[in-house]
Order: C-alpha cells, then structure tokens, then sequence
C-alpha cells in the first residue's frame, strides 16, 4: 500500500506546478480531511479515498479551470490503470469522484467524502490565505461596505448569482464571503462537525477586520 500511494503522490507531485491555491499542498490537505471525514463515517476503503484526494485536482494542469474535473478523471484512469494500482471496479468509483467533484450533484459515500475535504480546504485560516492569495490582482474592500455585499449569503444565494450572471463580486472580501457559504454545501456529518470552528473563525474575522478598520477612522477625527 505504501508503494501505491508513493507512486500516486510522486504524480500528482509532477503535474501539479504553479496553479495558486490548487497547488500539491491543497491536495495533500484535502487527502487528511478526506482521511478523517472517512474514519469518522465509518468509511473503510481508505486507498480509495487516498487516491481520490490527491488526484482530484490534476486535471488543471491541462484542462484549465472549467473543465479540470472531467479531465483529471481521464488522466487519474489512465494512470491507475498502467499502473496496476487498483482493480477496474475501484478505478471507476475513483474517476466518478474526481469527475463529480466540482459540482453540486452526484451520489455515493466517497464523492460526498472528497466534496466535503476539498471544501473544508476553503475553511478557516487556510481558507483566508488561500482566498487572498487567490485574489491577490482585486482590490481588497469597499470602505463604505467593509463586509461587502454578499456579506452573509448562503450558498443557494452565490449559486443564484453565478446563474444569472452576476458573479461572485469585485473585492477580496466577496470571495472570503463565497468561501464561507460553501459551508451549506457540506453533506456528511463530520464534515459539518469539522467546518463548524473554521467557519466561525472566517466569520469572526471579517468582523474584526470591519471593527478594526472603523475603529481606526474614528481615532483619526
């Protein structure tokens, strides 16, 4: 097992170069999120969900952003099965996870696995330097509107304002605010259990940062 899983890390390493906040390190987070969702929802197949998490992603490298998931699913097929890595069965659940990762539908207990690892990946204090680092080239706020207009929306609410058109918005904060929305999107129990403190952690902070920068303009009348 250690082999496979070294042969697995060793390419998703080679192809994952230079894509900001979807980088080697954000699949190695997601394989110990994916890892603990697991053991704590009684999933057993934990190769699976190795393989899973740390292929998800490979896909940018050449099917850029749009279609990164169906294109990570035939690169990560196309290597287990050279490899001799798994049996045809459990390559085919690999690929469905990869494939269906980046959307809102699917089913079966290893999509929902790798959907919620990869979102509490947005979460948190990793969640927020990913997110700036990620909009570095927006301007960071609108200092008539710290928190941003899409302060707290749910997930329902971006996923209408993608649909329409609208967009995520201008500044840093509505991709901070977008970030914790996902949190709706979680489905397995753990998931929930783990993003609860990162997302409390986001909130707290975009409330520090309004109460900061307001408290800073009244210093200076």
């Amino acid at each position: 097992m250690a082999n496979r899983v070294q042969l697995i890390e060793e390419y998703a390493q080679s192809l994952m170069t230079g894509e900001v906040a979807h980088d080697y390190k954000h699949v190695d987070r997601v394989r110990h999120w994916a890892l603990k969702i697991a053991r704590q929802e009684g999933y057993s197949q934990m190769e699976l969900v190795e393989a899973a998490a740390l292929l998800h992603d490979i896909g940018l490298a050449s099917g850029g952003r749009k279609h990164h998931a169906e294109v990570g699913a035939q690169l990560a097929s196309a290597f287990l099965r050279e490899h001799h890595l798994f049996d045809e069965a459990e390559i085919n659940a690999i690929d469905y996870a990869i494939r269906k990762h980046n959307s809102l539908d699917g089913e079966g207990q290893l999509l929902a696995i790798l959907q919620d690892a990869d979102t509490l990946d947005l979460l948190g204090a990793v969640g927020l330097m990913r997110g700036f680092t990620s909009k570095w080239d927006k301007p960071d706020y609108l200092p008539e509107d710290i928190k941003g207009e899409t302060w707290g929306m749910s997930g329902e609410d971006f996923t209408g304002r993608f649909q329409s058109g609208v967009g995520m918005g201008r500044f840093i904060v509505d991709q901070i605010n977008f970030q914790i929305s996902c949190y709706d999107n979680l489905s397995t129990a753990a998931g929930k259990a783990f993003g609860a403190p990162l997302v409390a952690y986001m909130r707290e902070f975009m409330q520090a940062l309004e109460a900061q920068i307001t408290t800073g303009k009244f210093q200076d009348e």
